[in-house]
């Protein structure tokens, strides 16, 4: 079986060597006029990968900055790009990406099938030259709209990204909500066409506030089968007294409410928990998800609601982290990069990249180097927690890898390499790469 050694972790140890001295983080009006520029939009599971990517593998160390707006789903990394940066710019070469996940997936992909300009922070304005320029608005009042103030503005969306390809993007998960006249329309065959590369695969988990489960607090563990997962996103169970835990008994000894937090339609994370636990779009006749509203439009708004409501579930990468939440284990495995490498764990999607019309100044340099390996093999993706490697989806990276594995990013690390692929079709049983 080839490939069969890398179901297991390949240690880490990096040494960093070729640097020039490195420079001071760069200031946001030195980050607002930079050299080279890149606008991204897209999965919020996503975003934490290429912040990631742009720190080790393109910016000098300590030479970076990230600017977060006031509303956190409106980003920028700026950085000084290193020696021998694998994106070709010169040493010192400020740049500057730009990452919006306000809106999710469907932002990765609708704007670019239609040609439309949408919010991106913009840092240009001297009021905006801060550490957290301010934008007007909330997600729950303008998010179908677009309808953001502040310090941002409109622009293409040069590289788009998704959680899973953007033909499952369609009803029930088309964003029928979204205002068409500025965001414009796809169908499943447009959406098709797009220019599209895979990135890294991205582990999901259910996310349980177990306050007054048991009678207890946060933190307890919760153990569901994948059908009774799907019963409670489906609105079959209202109580968790009633909720049969994988364990035996029922999942809690008193009463406790269940309260369903899901993401907006349009979002990658619900398009793709709606495939794995109701089959949607994939099955003849698929359960449906139950949506009392209101929902999220990124990954932090899910949470931070889950959070702070007793006995609530959402659905989220496994790169997140909230005290208030526990992660569900699925038949007794717990939500793991190992555990979805050798296969007992199968919660996962291959994110995707989405090229537009990249004007920006040494965009397509920028772009080039995020899917041209970077995000597929070894440098980046094992730095966040919620993706595994993907070095043998690109014929040209990296295609007999050894083990142990030498990263040039900072620090040590664990790799996780994926020996499986879905082949660009998301309703499919995993197969391993050949």
């Amino acid at each position: 079986m080839r490939h069969a050694n890398l179901k297991i972790a390949a240690a880490v140890a990096v040494a960093i060597g070729g640097h020039t001295l490195a420079q001071a983080a760069p200031t946001v009006a030195a980050c607002a006029s930079a050299a080279a520029k890149l606008y991204i939009a897209g999965s919020s599971a996503a975003q934490n990968a290429f912040g990631v990517a742009l720190a080790n593998d393109l910016f000098d160390a300590g030479g970076e900055t990230t600017i977060s707006a006031t509303n956190g789903n409106f980003k920028a990394y700026c950085g000084a790009a290193k020696a021998g940066n694998g994106a070709g710019l010169a040493t010192g070469t400020i740049t500057t990406v730009y990452y919006r996940g306000e809106g999710g997936s469907v932002v990765g992909a609708l704007p670019i099938v239609s040609g439309k300009s949408i919010k991106m922070l913009d840092i240009a304005p001297v009021g905006c030259q801060i550490a957290a320029p301010a934008t007007t608005g909330t997600s729950a009042t303008v998010g179908t709209t677009d309808g953001w103030g502040g310090c941002v503005t409109n622009h293409a969306v040069e590289m788009g990204i998704t959680d899973l390809e953007p033909t499952v993007f369609i009803d029930p998960n088309y964003p029928r909500d979204y205002c068409t006249t500025v965001f414009g329309t796809a169908n499943k065959t447009q959406l098709g066409n797009l220019t599209i590369t895979p990135l890294f695969q991205q582990v999901f988990a259910l996310y349980v506030n177990t306050s007054g489960i048991n009678g207890g607090a946060t933190g307890q563990a919760i153990n569901l089968t994948r059908q009774t997962a799907a019963a409670i996103l489906s609105g079959s169970y209202s109580d968790w007294s009633f909720v049969p835990s994988a364990s035996g008994g029922a999942v809690s000894s008193t009463s406790q409410a269940i309260t369903i937090v899901n993401r907006e339609e349009g979002s990658g994370t619900r398009t793709g928990a709606t495939i794995y636990f109701l089959g949607t779009n994939c099955h003849t006749f698929p359960a449906t998800l139950f949506d009392p509203g209101p929902d999220g439009f990124a990954t932090g708004d899910v949470l931070a609601t889950a959070a702070a409501t007793p006995g609530a579930i959402t659905y989220a990468s496994i790169d997140n982290n909230n005290a208030s939440l526990s992660k569900a284990s699925l038949s007794g495995v717990a939500p793991s990069n190992l555990a979805a490498t050798n296969g007992q764990y199968d919660w996962w999607f291959e994110a995707t990249a989405q090229k537009g019309t990249i004007t920006s100044p040494n965009g397509t340099a920028i772009y080039n180097f995020l899917v041209g390996g970077e995000l597929q093999a070894l440098a980046t993706a094992p730095h966040t927690a919620q993706v595994n490697a993907i070095p043998f989806a690109l014929p040209t990276v990296n295609t007999s890898p050894t083990v142990p594995v030498t990263s040039n990013t900072n620090g040590s690390g664990t790799i996780y390499l994926s020996p499986f692929s879905k082949n660009g079709n998301s309703c499919t049983v995993a197969t391993e790469f050949n």
